[in-house]
Parts: C-alpha cells; structure tokens; sequence
C-alpha cells in the first residue's frame, strides 16, 4: 500500500515539475526568440499568427517527448527518488534549449526568428522548427534514457549526438534538388515539408543506432558508428527501392527545364511531399533493419 501511495505522490511531482517546466520555458522563450509583445505575461492570441503558435507549441511537445522516458529509483527512498529525478530533469531541459539552439544555429544561420516569425509570419519556416524540436527530442529522450544518473555519461552522449546530428544536416542538398535558403525565403512549403522527412528520418535512424547498452565508451562509440554506417548503405536502397517498385517519376529536373527557371523557386508543394515522404519512409525502413532485428545465437553450439 505504502508502495502504491509512493508511486502516486511521484506522479504529481512529476506532473507539477512538467508545468513549471513549461512556464520556465516561457521565459526562456521570450529571451531566445523576442517578439513584439510589450513583456512576458502578455496574453498569447494564437490565431493572430499561427506560425508562431506552431513553432511554440512544437518546443512543449519537445519537453514532453523529452521527459517519456524517465524512470523513478525507489531502492534508495522516495527522497533519494525525487531529488535525482530533479537534477537529471533539469539537466536534461537544459540539454534540450542547447541542442535545439545549436541545431538551428546551423540549419539556420540566414535567417532571424523575429523578422521569419513575428514580422512575415513565414510557415515554412515554423514547419522547420517543428521538425527540429520532434527531431531533437527524441534523440534526447533515448540518450537519457541510456545515461541514467550518470552526469559525465550523458555530457559523453549528448555531445555524440550532437555531433551526428550536426553532419546529417549537412546532407540535406545532397540528398534533395530543392534549393533550401532560396525556397525558405520566398516561403515555399516544398522545402519545409521536404526537410521535415529528411530531419526527423535522420533523428530517428541516429537515435535507434545510439540506442545500445553503455558497457564501455570505446566499444560503443565504435557500434555506434557501426550502426549509422550500415544506415548509410540501406537508406539508398529503400530510397531507390521505393522508386523503383512504385514507378515514381521524378519529374523535377523536366519541371524546371520547361519553365526555364534554374532557381527551382516555382516548385510545387507536392516535390517537397513526395522528397519529405520517400526519406522519411526509406529512414523508417532502415531502422528497422539496423535496430529492430535481433539474431540472438546466430550460430548453432555444439
């Protein structure tokens, strides 16, 4: 019964600690991303502009992915429990506002929240960071999952991480035809829907591949690499396979050679969902043959 009475009081702190949590976050918000509210407790009229709503929202969706899988140790007491759930939660929100920072720091380095957002209201540009905060956050939420109470563990992972996410975003031209800062500027939905598959599809592959048991930095840094390796090698295939079996014509190239238009800025929406569904799917696909499969004894004893 007692253990039973425990489980419930942790579950309120958890639920409290969320909704200061985001009331922190509030604030956190009006310094990373300033708008033309007179001060911080002005009320919020989503309809006024929605891409604000979406690019706010996304980041509370983020903490909530973020916080799915904590756990609550009560070998040590319910104290012990609440005071290292406290300290590796705000650990791991601080981890979180860094990540995405630097993330869009380096997605986003041309263009400024305030004159995107709060003057043209770009929706593309909402939709990019809605992709970042899903993205992020679930890669985080594998990553303190495996760290556990291990401070140093975590600051080992989530720099890793951050490292693999950093390179993936740098593939996005190889890997589509659209022009990302020209379409993003005269606010195209192709790109935003395009990178939308390609960001989350890559945080997924990197967070099922960082996803193995911490027995040692060395070996696991070398699994993991491993793993994102084998990535590289499936995802052309499924990404071709799709194509292939589906008889997909990729009509770009013959597009923007009839319009006469070398920038591609004409691009319709449905590129940019046919780009974002095929990555995000190969993606998908790829994890489940690099992380789902489990060969337990692969060979017979005798």
């Amino acid at each position: 019964m007692n253990e039973l009475f425990d489980k419930l009081i942790l579950r309120m702190v958890f639920a409290l600690f969320l909704c200061l949590t985001l009331v922190l976050y509030r604030f956190v918000h009006h310094l990373i991303y300033p708008s033309n509210k007179g001060h911080i407790f002005s009320k919020f009229y989503p309809s006024k502009n929605s891409a604000e709503s979406l690019h706010f929202f996304s980041r509370l969706l983020g903490i909530g992915i973020v916080f799915s899988e904590f756990h609550f140790d009560l070998d040590q007491g319910f104290l012990f429990a609440v005071i290292d759930f406290l300290i590796r939660a705000v650990v791991g929100f601080l981890v979180y506002l860094v990540s995405l920072y630097t993330v869009e720091s380096i997605v986003l380095y041309n263009f400024d929240y305030h004159d995107e957002i709060v003057k043209r209201r770009n929706m593309p540009y909402a939709l990019i960071g809605i992709a970042h905060a899903l993205g992020v956050s679930f890669v985080l939420k594998v990553i303190l999952a495996i760290s556990g109470s291990s401070l140093i563990v975590l600051l080992f992972l989530w720099l890793f991480a951050l490292v693999l996410i950093g390179f993936a975003t740098k593939t996005f031209p190889v890997m589509s035809k659209l022009s990302f800062n020209r379409l993003l500027i005269q606010q195209n939905l192709a790109v935003a829907v395009s990178y939308f598959g390609f960001f989350v599809g890559w945080s997924l592959i990197i967070a099922s591949s960082v996803n193995i048991p911490m027995e040692g930095i060395k070996w696991y840094t070398i699994q993991v690499i491993l793993k994102i390796l084998l990535s590289l090698i499936m995802l052309p295939i499924f990404i071709k396979g799709i194509k292939v079996i589906f008889n997909i014509n990729d009509d770009f190239g013959k597009l923007v050679k009839e319009e006469n238009q070398q920038d591609n800025s004409s691009v319709e929406t449905g590129y940019g969902i046919h780009e974002g569904a095929v990555f995000f799917t190969a993606c998908y696909f790829t994890i489940v043959i690099t992380g789902k499969i489990n060969f337990e004894t692969f060979y017979p004893t005798f």
